[in-house]
């Protein structure tokens, strides 16, 4: 029986590898990578997929390898992320044009990944109708994107979610894999005061669990907004302190600070309503405390 194709950008990332190794079983997969591909990381890739180098800044080299791909589904992992990189309107907004109007040239459906932080963080528990009310400029770079989706007459689904996060065995010891856990342990090994906030709250998902719905989601017909996030409402402070006390760490040296006392503008309240990903997918969207048992 032969595979539909799904053609994954940003498949060497963080989520990206994780929709990569779940879309393999049904999907015959061609991922993307701007430095490294999947399967030359040391902590594993997933072999038997297809690894094309790609800039997604490239408008002309996008719509060409769509073009030639010809995939039924695009998921568009591929981001600047804060503290990773500061590119954010050139990557998240008119890269994601590009994937975009690429997809609604070639006929393909597009799963787009979105975030929480394009709302400003007033109101909380928002729904899929509210519109986005940016305040950082990683924020807007997102909230431009969805605006190309729209504008592209794609096929489209946009997933909003939250904090993902994860874990890894090395070596018979279990390693915490995503920025946000390996940055407080990384500082409290180091010596370094660690400060987590204890008034921003989210909605933090396991990157298995958002992997999965996204998969779900490739092969589904629903279009427009959807809000996939955990089922658990946690502060920075609380979900750090969760997480560390799983990894073994001891959690007191964090020290807990409300946002205002670091000078920044920032989103406070996040939080999402998924009721209706919970009604349309199979897929659970587990709460941190479910998960970390």
């Amino acid at each position: 029986m032969v595979k539909p194709c799904m053609l994954v950008t940003g498949g060497s990332g963080y989520l990206g590898r994780r929709v990569v190794e779940a879309a393999r079983i049904g999907w015959d997969v061609t991922a993307t990578y701007f430095t490294h591909r999947g399967d030359e990381l040391e902590d594993g890739g997933e072999r038997g997929v297809t690894w094309r180098r790609l800039d997604v800044r490239d408008g002309a080299a996008v719509e060409a390898l769509v073009g030639e791909v010809r995939p039924a589904v695009i998921v568009h992992t591929a981001a600047a992320n804060p503290g990773v990189a500061d590119d954010f309107e050139q990557v998240n907004a008119d890269g994601t044009g590009h994937v975009a109007r690429a997809a609604a040239i070639h006929g393909a459906r597009l799963v787009h990944m979105s975030t929480d932080v394009l709302f400003d963080g007033e109101k909380g528990n928002y729904v899929e109708a509210d519109p986005p009310t940016p305040i950082t400029p990683y924020g807007r770079s997102k909230a431009l994107a969805e605006a190309e989706v729209r504008a592209s007459g794609a096929d489209a689904v946009i997933v909003r979610t939250s904090l993902i996060y994860d874990w890894q065995h090395l070596a018979d010891k279990l390693h915490p894999s995503d920025r946000h856990t390996r940055w407080i342990v990384e500082g409290l090994q180091a010596g370094r005061p660690v400060r987590l906030f204890t008034d921003e709250l989210r909605c933090p998902i396991w990157v298995e669990s958002l992997a999965a719905a996204v998969v779900e989601l490739a092969g589904m017909d629903y279009t427009g907004v959807l809000h996939v996030a955990g089922a658990q409402v946690l502060s920075r402070y609380e979900f750090g302190v969760r997480l560390l006390r799983f990894h073994g760490f001891d959690p007191s040296p964090i020290i807990p600070v409300r946002s205002q006392e670091s000078g920044m503008r920032r989103p406070l309240d996040c939080t999402l309503d998924c009721s209706r990903a919970r009604t349309l997918l199979r897929t659970p969207l587990l709460g941190v405390d479910e998960v970390l048992e």
